[in-house]
């Protein structure tokens, strides 16, 4: 289902997690206001970097994110946090271009994992 123009409730639940992937839509769909609210926040990230983002991670449900080895009070658990890559731009550019902008966020990180991929971790402000 489109949310947004650009990000559905599929994209936002999106896991490549093969075993979590119909119970991880399951569960975000159950909270549809919070991955409006979510792909709300998508679209302004994507206005402000200036091109197409994709979401590696959006919400997540509590086994997905234990077997990720996500924070027990990890805000992809409320629906409040996306992880996105460009391919257009780096991380490192998206980072920048955000923090000049006037998005209200509570947490921008850039995260790595152990193969030295990068994607900014973005959450939703109080």
């Amino acid at each position: 289902m489109n949310l947004t123009p650009h990000f559905t409730d599929i994209e936002l639940c999106a896991t490549s997690v093969t075993k979590f992937k119909k119970k991880n839509l399951a569960e975000g769909t159950k909270q549809i206001g919070k991955l409006y609210m979510l792909a709300g926040f998508a679209e302004r990230v994507r206005e402000i970097v200036g091109y197409p983002i994709i979401v590696t991670s959006g919400f997540r449900c509590t086994g997905l994110n234990n077997y990720l080895g996500g924070a027990l009070i990890s805000q992809h658990l409320l629906c409040e946090a996306i992880d996105i890559v460009c391919n257009k731009m780096t991380v490192n550019g998206m980072y920048k271009k955000i923090k000049e902008s006037d998005l209200k966020y509570d947490q921008m990180i850039i995260e790595t994992n152990k193969a030295g991929v990068e994607w900014l971790h973005i959450s939703i402000g109080s």
